[in-house]
């Protein structure tokens, strides 16, 4: 549906609104045409609220949005079908070389005239009859422009001849009713009296006609010149105000082509001048276009040279690259070990803790020893000083104890029960003697092994506490 149909609808939506009101039969139509779907025709259906002016809503947005170019055409049809035919005359009053069926093209149908018994009625009756059978006829013109009522005859043929009614016919003496007054004395003066008004009426009826005849064949010449005359004046007057609209269109018109050459010329002129403008800006270009060639072979060598850099400078930077992945996987390598070295760090220092601990509890348990060593130094002396008095006591008593053997010597030979008590006891005391001058020298020699250091002891403790390498 292009514009100008879709502006035949829009234009006429109030009209079609007030009129289709049932639109069933027409979607069904629609539907069969292939130009609504079955879908959009439940949608139209389904429309809330379900008003005859929400389905129109409706359906005309569908009718608007269909891109089909028999969309307008089948809804025509459709309408036709209907018989919404003042739809369809007034959706298609201006399509050009339509025919269209107007009301005023019928003839009305001439009626007869009678001629009345008098002159008077008949008068009357003539000139009411005149009046009454003009018919009414549309006149149109051959460019079916402008159009102009007009009243003339149906035919001329059929407009001279008048139809004659027949005579009135008077009551003749021979067809009256004889009445009952045949014994009437009177009868025959009053049958003479009828007869002679009869005779008279005839006469004046016959007159009468004649008349009424020669009236109405001067008012049916006199109308048919009336209508030709008018004919020819309304033609002449159609003629001469259509030539006075296509005088007025075409000065309208010359106008505008005088106006519209102006504004030819003056397009041409300026298109010639931005035709030069363009062909000198088109020089322009072609110099700048030959500069801009060869800058671009200058460019393109330029760039070939760096391409070539370039691809030196990936080699290079793919050699690059191996190495770099190599010592990386070495740096990998090396990062274990450093890892694996800073893990034997952390032992070491743990280690280096362990012994610095173990130096301290040393350094204390040496400062215990050197104090140990000064305690014992001091009881070594004393000791010694002691031994030295226990050596003069020895002495004396081994001088005592050799004075005594050599006096037991002496007295060996008796036997005295008390000299044997006493050599028992003396025994004993020098066994006594002999352990505690024993005990003395097993202390003397592990004094011997002292030193500032700590003993050798000492020595086999720190060796036992340090951990292996």
């Amino acid at each position: 549906m292009d514009s100008e149909q879709r502006k035949r609808i829009t234009s006429n939506i109030t009209f079609l609104k007030e009129r289709l009101g049932y639109m069933d039969p027409i979607l069904d139509r629609l539907v069969e045409k292939n130009v609504l779907t079955m879908e959009q025709r439940e949608r139209i259906e389904k429309v809330q609220p379900p008003t005859p002016h929400k389905k129109f809503n409706e359906f005309i947005q569908f009718l608007l949005a269909s891109p089909d170019p028999g969309t307008f055409p089948s809804f025509i049809a459709s309408l036709e079908d209907e018989r919404y035919f003042n739809i369809v005359e007034r959706l298609q009053k201006d399509v050009p070389g339509r025919k269209s069926v107007s009301r005023d093209t019928y003839v009305r149908p001439q009626t007869s005239v009678s001629r009345p018994n008098t002159a008077v009625v008949t008068q009357k009756q003539t000139s009411e009859s005149a009046v009454s059978a003009v018919p009414e006829r549309v006149v149109r013109s051959k460019t079916s422009v402008y159009r102009q009522p007009a009243y003339h005859l149906v035919d001329d043929e059929t407009d001279t001849t008048t139809s004659e009614s027949p005579l009135p016919q008077s009551p003749s003496p021979v067809n009256r009713q004889r009445t009952s007054n045949n014994h009437d004395p009177h009868y025959g003066g009053a049958k003479i009296a009828d007869r002679v008004t009869v005779a008279v009426g005839h006469m004046f009826a016959e007159f009468s006609g004649k008349l009424t005849n020669d009236l109405l064949d001067g008012f049916e010449r006199r109308r048919h010149e009336e209508r030709i005359d008018m004919e020819i004046r309304i033609e002449k007057k159609i003629d001469h105000v259509i030539e006075k609209r296509v005088d007025e269109k075409l000065a309208v018109f010359k106008q505008e082509w005088e106006q519209e050459k102006a504004n030819y010329l003056e397009g041409n002129q300026m298109a010639l001048n931005s035709l030069q403008d363009s062909i000198e800006r088109l020089q322009s270009y072609q110099d700048e276009y030959i500069l801009l060639k060869q800058k671009y072979e200058q460019l393109q060598s330029t760039h070939s040279q760096m391409r070539e850099k370039e691809n030196e400078r990936w080699q290079k930077l793919s050699t690059l690259n191996k190495d770099n992945n190599t010592l990386k996987n070495e740096g990998e390598v090396l990062r274990g070990q450093i890892i694996e070295l800073r893990d034997r760090v952390q032992e070491l220092e743990s280690d280096n803790r362990v012994l610095k601990d173990n130096e301290i509890q040393d350094q204390c348990k040496i400062n215990q020893l050197v104090a140990d060593k000064e305690d014992l130094l001091s009881e070594l002396e004393r000791t010694e000083r002691e031994k030295m008095d226990l050596k003069m006591r020895v002495d004396s008593l081994s001088r005592e104890i050799e004075k005594l053997l050599n006096n037991q010597q002496e007295r060996a030979s008796q036997e005295d029960k008390a000299y044997q008590d006493a050599l028992r006891k003396q025994n004993d005391r020098l066994d006594e003697l002999y352990k505690v001058v024993q005990a003395l020298s097993d202390r003397d020699r592990q004094t011997r092994n002292l030193f500032i250091g700590g003993s050798s002891m000492s020595k086999a403790i720190r060796s036992a506490a340090r951990p292996p390498k």
